[in-house]
């Protein structure tokens, strides 16, 4: 894992092959030196061979563990930590992960750079009981107290932050996972959305001992009355200016929302899983960005 250009891009899948296809090329076009890994859901049914075929198209694996992912997609932590896994022991050189989604994608090259300078990329927020997110409650508290998860962390609450756009360097990433699977065993979803939960509370602790910490890389419009367009990204891809919008009632706050994080967002969700303008405006701009003219 001592290559200091690869990122490990883990991705979890269920929706048509043309649409993976079309975001393995996405990031291969803005990080040429990535490597992809796909989990394949079990929603997709048992033939997976469109999607097999497609990896080995544009140069992407496939993890062969396939899990479930529970109710309300609470087994998708498992998954990440399951794609770390697999293509660690594949050999596959990286030095750090990148977790996206299947409906976000990359918008300007650079992330290695970015990520190189850093260690990672989570939004920590302080679990507040009396919040309307629904992620924090006092049973969640209890739960994770009760399993001392939070006592092996040294820590007497939990944090939340956004699930896509982590990263994280490869050791940072291997405590994470270890914590995790140590107390969520993976024969069984943890019925919450973890990747929302334990990475932010693993780094929190690790921050309050004195270690640094990014944003995630997506800019995601489903916590704000915002909108992803060309407009907007364009405005990103400048560089300068801020974004401003009304927060939804019951939602946490994009860590993106009211300060200058243009240089830090190199992705956007979502973006529809089927063909239209927004899609073939990335698509574009990832054209353009592999032709060294990037605008």
């Amino acid at each position: 894992m001592s290559n200091i250009r690869t990122v490990l891009f883990s991705i979890p899948v269920h929706e048509r092959p043309d649409i993976v296809r079309d975001q393995i090329r996405n990031i291969k076009a803005f990080c040429p030196d990535s490597v992809v890994c796909l989990h394949v859901s079990r929603s997709a049914g048992d033939d997976i061979t469109a999607y097999l075929n497609v990896a080995k198209e544009e140069g992407a694996l496939v993890n062969p563990n396939r899990l479930d992912t529970g109710n309300g997609h609470s087994g998708i932590f498992h998954v990440h930590c399951s794609n770390f896994c697999f293509v660690r022991d594949e050999g596959a050189p990286f030095y750090a992960i990148t977790l996206l989604s299947s409906n976000e994608l990359l918008i300007r090259t650079g992330l290695e750079d970015f990520i190189q300078e850093r260690r990672v990329g989570c939004q920590t927020v302080l679990a507040e009981t009396t919040a309307n997110w629904h992620l924090f409650r006092y049973d969640l508290l209890e739960k994770l107290r009760g399993n001392g998860f939070l006592q092996h962390l040294g820590v007497d609450t939990y944090f939340g932050g956004q699930a896509e756009g982590q990263f994280y360097r490869a050791e940072i990433f291997e405590i994470i996972a270890k914590a995790y699977t140590d107390f969520f065993p993976s024969d069984l979803p943890p019925g919450f959305e973890a990747e929302e939960i334990i990475p932010p509370t693993v780094i929190a602790s690790l921050a309050a001992q004195g270690a640094n910490i990014s944003a995630p890389i997506t800019l995601c419009d489903y916590c704000h009355n915002l909108q992803i367009t060309s407009d907007l990204i364009m405005k990103i891809r400048g560089g300068r200016g801020v974004i401003y919008a009304l927060k939804f009632r019951g939602m946490l706050a994009s860590p993106h929302v009211g300060w200058s994080s243009f240089d830090n967002i190199f992705s956007v969700k979502r973006v529809p899983r089927e063909e239209c303008e927004l899609r073939t405006f990335i698509r574009d701009l990832g054209v353009a960005g592999s032709e060294g003219h990037e605008a």
